[in-house]
This record gives structure tokens, sequence and C-alpha cells, in this order.
């Protein structure tokens, strides 16, 4: 291989390992621009069951955008035992799926806050949904006009997964004992 080829397979190897790290989200994005930042005065709240967005208004934003508050809130979530009461085709109890949305409240700061639970499953379902918005890293605020304003979303938090039997360990043959017919 000459030289020349050695040098671009070494360059086209950094670009790619460069924009494998660059993709990956920063939830600490907007934390280190809005550090000191307190928004303790009341003003209007624009979007979910408040107010209508005015025209020209920017949504906040979550760091790395939709997918990934749809992708953090489902790895966050933790899936409490709720049973709905039936049972599969094997006998065994079905969890309660649906989802539960919660409304939160972006602020000036962009720190989340006014959690409201507008679509309930179940008593522990919903503080479950309202303890991962409550982790919700910093976004960036809303604007209008320039200026940073209040903006509501409504997140829903999906429980749709089955209760999961804990397996049986698989025996641990002791192969050396094992009479293979000789």
């Amino acid at each position: 291989m000459s030289n020349d080829m050695k040098r671009l397979v070494w360059i086209l190897l950094m670009a790619l390992t460069a924009l494998w790290l660059s993709a990956e989200t920063d939830y600490m994005l907007y934390e280190a621009v809005y550090a000191n930042c307190v928004d303790d005065e009341p003003s209007d709240i624009y979007g979910g069951t408040y107010q209508p967005y005015p025209p020209g208004m920017n949504d906040a934003k979550f760091p790395g955008g939709d997918v990934e508050l749809s992708l953090y809130v489902y790895q966050n979530t933790q899936m409490p035992e709720v049973f709905s009461g039936e049972t599969d085709v094997d006998g065994k109890p079905l969890l309660l799926t649906g989802e539960v949305k919660v409304q939160v409240v972006i602020d000036r700061c962009g720190h989340s806050c006014c959690y409201e639970i507008l679509q309930s499953l179940s008593e522990e379902q919903d503080s479950a949904a309202i303890a991962v918005v409550k982790m919700l890293p910093t976004f960036k605020p809303a604007s209008l006009d320039g200026y940073r304003i209040k903006s509501a979303y409504i997140i829903p938090v999906k429980f749709n997964k089955r209760r999961q039997e804990a397996k049986e360990p698989e025996p641990d043959y002791n192969y050396d004992d094992y009479n293979y017919g000789w």
C-alpha cells in the first residue's frame, strides 16, 4: 500500500471517528449557558393547555431535538409493576399499559417546572412519569421577538412492557464427567 493510500485511509478513519463522537447527545449542552439563571417572575406561558403559540415563537428545544427527548424519556422511565387484572395465554398477569401525558413548563432559564398530569393510568405510573420529567436536563428556552419566554410541553410517557419473568439459570454441566457413549 502506498503512502498516499495509507494517508487517505487514516484521514477517512479520523473523519469517521470525529463524526461518531459528535453524534452523541450532550444533555448538558444548555446547562452552562443558563448556569446562574433564576426565573422567579410571573409571566405568560405559551403552549400546552395555557395559551396558543403566538406567531413567530420559537419553541423550547431539548438538547438533540424531540427525538432525543423521546429517547431520554424512554430510557429513564422506571416501569412500575401495575397489573391490569388480565392474563396472557399462559395465565401470566399482564401489566397495565398505555401512556401518561405530563404537561411541563420550560421557564426562561430552560429548567422544567410546574408538572401536571393530563392523562393518567395509575398512581404508581403517574409518579414514575413525574419522576422522569423532573430529571429532564436544561432546555434551550422558547423565544419570541428575541426574548426568552415560558412555554409548555406535553410529554407522553409510555408504559407498554409486559411483566418479565425471571428465567431459570441453565444447569451448569460438567462435560468432563459426561459419558459420550464410549
